[in-house]
């Protein structure tokens, strides 16, 4: 995922938000006790395929973290760049076929395996939504943040979006992509979104 990140943080954008339902592992941690930790309440679980699951509670309020340890990458991030990659390919206009259905076809196996491996029921239009929505709002923060002018400019300069796609070309955009995402789904596991760089 190196790649693709490289190209987000380089035009100043990252997931400000998370497809991950706040709730999802709440019926998980059912009956799992709480610890204090450094003046901290915390519990911790470790799901299959090495992922590891976190909640704080701080002031009443419980913030989850979730860790894909299985050293194939967080699902969720993923899933929520490539969205964001295809927004930004219409933002700077990259009219490239061959990008554009790899990053399509990259969504769907990953919603799918999203699908398979939730911890709650959800289809897979659920998860794309959430992840869509996710990468809007990245989308608009960074609009907001930069101005359109100045994402348009990040498009064409030398280390803008134009310019890692068309690295992206050079290096085979299908191969590379179908060989990312097959490594990512190679470990069946809950889809997570952490950590995400």
């Amino acid at each position: 995922m190196g790649f693709f990140i490289a190209v987000l943080a380089g035009l100043g954008i990252g997931s400000a938000a998370s497809a991950q339902p706040s709730n999802e592992f709440d019926k998980l941690f059912a009956n799992t006790p709480w610890q204090i930790i450094d003046g901290v309440e915390t519990r911790e679980l470790k799901l299959k395929g090495n992922i590891i699951v976190q909640q704080e509670r701080v002031g009443g309020e419980i913030h989850t973290i979730t860790d894909d340890r299985s050293g194939h990458g967080a699902v969720m991030c993923v899933l929520e760049n490539y969205l964001l990659l295809l927004a930004m390919s219409e933002v700077c206009h990259i009219n490239d076929d061959e990008m554009r259905s790899s990053l399509m076809s990259a969504v769907s196996r990953i919603g799918e395996f999203a699908e398979r491996n939730s911890i709650e029921p959800v289809t897979q239009r659920e998860i794309l939504d959430r992840a869509e929505s996710v990468g809007e709002q990245t989308l608009r923060q960074a609009i907001s943040d930069n101005s359109l002018a100045r994402l348009k400019q990040d498009c064409t300069g030398p280390q803008g979006f134009g310019e890692a796609f068309s690295e992206l070309r050079k290096m085979g955009t299908r191969k590379f992509i179908t060989e990312q995402v097959d490594d990512l789904l190679s470990v069946e596991r809950p889809a997570v979104d952490g950590p995400c760089y």
